[in-house]
């Protein structure tokens, strides 16, 4: 099995496309916010809907799903109308981990010295520093993290792409003009195509 995982996709369907191109995965995983805000996330659903693809939660998609249905005109309200049924239904059964052979995929982070048994959905969702984001000089929790399961995630688009031992992060802001970023999970073989594709 050939495992793709993805960084924030954000409706970047002609990126995520690319990179399937490229590495020709069997299976594919995201590591949440999906479809808000990019250009194209009926795109997105399409490519989710033709391959064999799992996701997380991340803090965009629980965004989604909190205003659908609702009329409005924020990036999440344009979003879910641009979207079928299918993919609330999709969205709403994602789970906020993923696990497999000494791995972990999460959208944001986990606790780092209690693992996911110590994370909230808050810290699951949005966490970037260690015990919150209040001070910039509160350490990253990547940086604190000792496994023992190696932690996908993504979220971070400010720090790009972090490789570590006992974690990776790979949003690199492609919604924003950066790298689609993804790395071959049995391989660990990083993988990165433009953001305007």
């Amino acid at each position: 099995m050939k495992t793709l995982v993805v960084g924030d996709v954000h409706g970047c369907a002609a990126s995520l496309r690319a990179l399937l191109h490229r590495t020709k995965p069997e299976r594919i995983l995201l590591l949440g916010d999906i479809f808000a805000k990019g250009p194209d996330p009926a795109g997105v659903w399409e490519v989710i809907a033709d391959y064999n693809t799992v996701a997380v939660l991340g803090n965009h998609d629980a965004r989604l799903l909190e205003v659908w249905g609702q009329e409005g005109v924020s990036a999440h309200h344009r979003c879910w109308r641009a979207l079928p049924e299918q993919a609330r239904e999709w969205t709403s059964s994602l789970p906020l981990t993923l696990t497999g052979d000494g791995w972990r995929a999460v959208h944001a982070g986990v606790h780092p010295t209690l693992g996911y048994a110590g994370t909230s959905r808050r810290q699951a969702l949005t966490m970037r520093r260690w015990p919150d984001d209040a001070s910039p000089e509160n350490p990253f929790w990547f940086t604190l993290y000792q496994g023992p399961e190696r932690v996908y995630y993504g979220h971070d688009a400010m720090r790009g792409v972090q490789i570590h031992t006992h974690s990776v992060g790979l949003d690199s802001g492609c919604v924003y003009g950066g790298l689609l970023s993804g790395m071959i999970l049995e391989t660990g073989e990083l993988v990165q195509v433009d953001g305007n594709v």
